[in-house]
């Protein structure tokens, strides 16, 4: 299964890495790679975020808003901005197949 990531921005604007799971009216549903496999086995579950808190994933700008994060436990919004907001395609409804 190809996984696609995003960036979550977090309370305070800390930047999380998010696989997308799926898209529904109650959000954009997302989880930490590291619980894919709690989650299949049904120990966990994808939670909803808001979509106006999820971008597209990018390793080198992710990497400047963690080295934000880390210096001043804030981010810049140009930095954000870089990103471009995340917006939920067709195939995105299912992200099983």
């Amino acid at each position: 299964m190809l996984q696609q990531f995003v960036t979550v921005q977090d309370f305070g604007g800390k930047p999380l890495k998010r696989v997308l799971m799926t898209t529904s009216e109650q959000g954009v549903h997302v989880a930490d790679p590291g619980m894919l496999s709690a989650i299949k086995f049904g120990i966990s579950a994808p939670i909803a975020v808001n979509p106006r808190h999820v971008f597209n994933f990018d390793e080198p700008i992710f990497d400047d808003l963690m080295s934000q994060w880390q210096a001043k436990k804030e981010t810049c919004a140009t930095t954000w901005a870089k990103l471009g907001q995340f917006q939920a395609s067709d195939h995105d409804d299912d992200c099983d197949d």
